[in-house]
Order: C-alpha cells, then structure tokens, then sequence
C-alpha cells in the first residue's frame, strides 16, 4: 500500500505524467588570484579616476546580485577614488531587495560585507528616486536614487563591469524633460 499524502496521490492517479530525466548546467566560472591587482589594472589601463576634480562626490552603486568578491571591489573602489581627491559614498543599487527599504537595503548590504567601517566610506541609502528618462529600448521610465542624481559622478559596480574591468565613471545623465 503506497503512502498518500492528504489525498494528492489520489488526484493524480489518472493524469499521465511525462518521463523526467535529471540535467545540469556548468557556467564558467573564472577565477582572479589576485583581485586587487586585476582591479588596480583595469583601473590604470582606463585612466578611470584621473580626470576627476578633487572634491568630487561619487556614488557607488553597490548591488545584491551575488558579485563575486563584491566587498573587496567595493573597498578598493573606494580608496582609489580618495586617493583621486573624491569624496565617495555608497548607495545600494537593488530594486526591491532589503524589503524595499532604506534600512533593509543598508542591512542587506552590510549582511553581504560592505559596511561603512570596511569601505571607509557612508552608505546613503534611501527609497527617493527621480525619473531622469525613458528606455529606448522597452518605452519604460527610468529611475536613479536622488543621491546618486546629485553626486558628481557614479561607478556602478556589476557583473560585467567586474569580468571586464570596465569601470565607468557617468558624469552626464540625459534628461527626457
């Protein structure tokens, strides 16, 4: 006598169920010795920081998508942009995540390690957004933390910023107004 489980087995005594056969999926999954020298490069190779005014305000967007060695990039972003005379801070860069809160978010950043005392630099973290545009691609606003709006200037810290050490310094936003 089978085991039933409130009835389901029952349910489905007459509904065919396909054969099912386990698969996996390997993603490459390159590894950098020495983070900071491969960052530190990337950054030299693109003159990232050289043309920055000192004093600048520099948003950091730090994100929650799982970055590998996020907190290190983080830190290492933010003494490259004192040592260029900028005076950074970070803003969390994820949406709904954190519970859709300036605290949650500020919490989920510290639970992923970046915090003020690692980075050196504060974390300004709120829900207040500007609409600064409209996608091209889907016709969908657009919007940015009004912190970052009103730096100087933003790195975003992501995936592909980090397999290619393409940093990216936005100076200019284009407005649909």
């Amino acid at each position: 006598m089978k085991d039933s489980i409130g009835g389901i087995d029952n349910l489905l005594d007459h509904i065919p169920v396909p054969r099912m056969v386990r698969v996996g999926q390997n993603f490459a999954r390159p590894r950098t010795p020495d983070v900071e020298a491969e960052l530190l490069r990337g950054l030299d190779a693109k003159g990232s920081f050289r043309s920055l005014v000192p004093g600048s305000r520099v948003a950091v967007a730090a994100g929650s998508r799982g970055i590998a060695n996020l907190p290190e990039v983080t830190r290492i972003i933010v003494r490259e942009l004192k040592k260029a005379g900028a005076a950074p801070f970070i803003v969390p860069a994820m949406g709904s995540h954190g519970g859709a809160t300036a605290e949650g978010q500020k919490a989920l950043l510290e639970h992923l390690g970046i915090s003020e005392g690692l980075t050196g630099a504060p974390i300004r973290s709120s829900m207040d957004v500007e609409k600064v545009g409209i996608s091209p691609r889907f016709g969908m606003p657009v919007y940015i933390d009004k912190n970052a709006l009103a730096a100087d200037g933003i790195v975003v810290i992501n995936r592909k910023v980090w397999l290619t050490i393409n940093l990216s310094i936005l100076t200019t936003i284009q407005r649909s107004d």
